[in-house]
């Protein structure tokens, strides 16, 4: 048990809470992660957090001892609260131990090389889940994404958003954050710095296409509700629904939409998830039930080899003539979507190969508010496609072009292509061909 020769009250003390959180921490990823984990894998990952803390304090070389795990994995949580224990007595008041804790597992999770699998502090969730639940937040109005090289970029700027208002418009380039580079961080991270209390400034480096030199935007961060669901009828009885991420409420909304657009004359629909990274998987499987009516939504797959078969809920209309917009950044529940729409032949997929994430993430509190995100499974399509770090192609390839305007026809090229298919273009009825190339 961790313990320290201070008395009690200090700042560096550690309560029977820290201790619960560090069992907690660990225990949730060995029984939980979606692949085994050698335990001394997590070991030296604590260790490894645990220094890196020391060093944001002050220590520059940090005295913390290498120790060894049974393979059973019997001893490691008293390990790694050893190694807390000595860090408590060698460096004193420059600890706090509930940060010093918190280090250790995210030391842990970093040893996994897994980007989905993250720890958020209590201040640090209340933001992710405030902008996939859809609720105001602090912010700038922008979907931050990232392409192949792990560049990121404006997936999305919010009309009359302070990004908007600012000249920050989608494709331009982020390169730093208040003076901090965003190469090698996660979306997570960038978010965390966008974000703030309303009022606040923050200044933003951007590179516009067609330009080498970054240019600094200063903004104020505004209340941010973005919006989930877009619809409305586009020309020759065309319905258009766009749908930003998969919130808690996302599969009703989706329905609803549909519905105003069949009441409206609609006799197809595209459905664009671009830009779309995903959110909870359990909306996911209801907006795919809003266009699949029976059969498989999605199986799932936990590190025991443990597979969960997910249907359709039976009550989706019968179907119209579908496309799917898709591009790098329709990523996860996107993807869960839309393989369930292309392997029951209910839709052709238009634009370009999505991200590539057939991963499931499920969200652990802990007892003081902090919570773990951690990859408990892996998803197929019905067909039992494994679509991880593969993507899906689409039957018609489309590139988008700097400065086409997405959801408007003319200017989106993508959206063109899919209105072409569905009012009678040449893979109007073939929804499971090969790929059709636009460029």
């Amino acid at each position: 048990m961790l313990c320290c020769a201070r008395p009690a009250g200090a700042a560096g003390d550690v309560s029977l809470l820290d201790v619960i959180e560090l069992d907690m921490g660990y225990t949730t990823i060995v029984d939980q992660y979606y692949r085994p984990v050698a335990p001394q894998v997590l070991l030296d990952g604590a260790r490894v957090g645990i220094v890196a803390y020391l060093r944001e304090r002050g220590v520059s070389d940090p005295q913390i001892p290498l120790l060894r795990a049974r393979p059973d994995g019997r001893g490691v949580v008293p390990a790694i609260e050893q190694q807390l224990g000595r860090a408590i007595e060698r460096y004193g008041p420059r600890v706090d131990a509930r940060d010093l804790v918190h280090g250790a597992i995210q030391g842990e999770l970093a040893a996994l090389k897994d980007p989905y699998t993250v720890f958020f502090t209590k201040h640090d969730l209340g933001g992710f889940s405030a902008a996939l639940d859809g609720t105001s937040f602090g912010g700038i109005g922008v979907v931050v994404a990232a392409d192949a090289q792990q560049r990121y970029f404006a997936a999305d700027v919010f009309a009359g958003s302070p990004a908007a208002r600012s000249g920050l418009a989608t494709g331009d380039r982020i390169v730093a954050v208040d003076g901090k580079s965003v190469d090698g961080v996660s979306a997570d991270a960038i978010s965390k710095l966008l974000r703030g209390p309303i009022g606040t400034h923050v200044a933003v480096d951007i590179i516009v296409a067609g330009s080498a030199e970054p240019r600094r935007l200063a903004i104020v961060r505004a209340a941010i509700t973005p919006p989930d669901v877009t619809a409305r009828m586009l020309a020759d009885d065309v319905g258009y629904l766009a749908l930003r991420a998969f919130g808690p409420n996302a599969g009703p909304q989706v329905r609803a939409a549909l519905e105003r657009l069949r009441a409206r004359g609609a006799r197809a629909i595209v459905f664009d998830l671009r830009g779309n990274g995903g959110g909870y998987e359990t909306s996911a499987v209801h907006v795919a039930s809003a266009f699949v009516a029976h059969g498989t939504i999605v199986v799932t797959q936990t590190n025991h080899g443990h597979r969960v078969v997910t249907p359709a809920d039976g009550l989706a209309p019968s179907p119209l003539p579908l496309a799917v917009l898709v591009d790098h950044d329709s990523a996860s529940a996107s993807e869960l979507v839309t393989g369930a729409i292309a392997d029951h032949h209910l839709g052709i997929v238009v634009g370009t190969r999505t991200f590539g994430k057939g991963l499931v993430q499920t969200m652990f509190p802990l007892p003081d508010g902090s919570a773990l995100k951690v990859t408990t499974a892996r998803y197929f399509t019905p067909d039992g496609r494994d679509i991880d770090r593969i993507g899906i192609e689409p039957n018609v390839v489309v590139d988008e072009p700097a400065g086409a305007v997405r959801g408007v026809p003319g200017n989106d090229p993508q959206l063109d292509a899919a209105l072409h298919v569905l009012t009678g273009g040449p893979a109007a009825n073939a929804p499971t061909a090969g790929p059709t190339t636009y460029r």
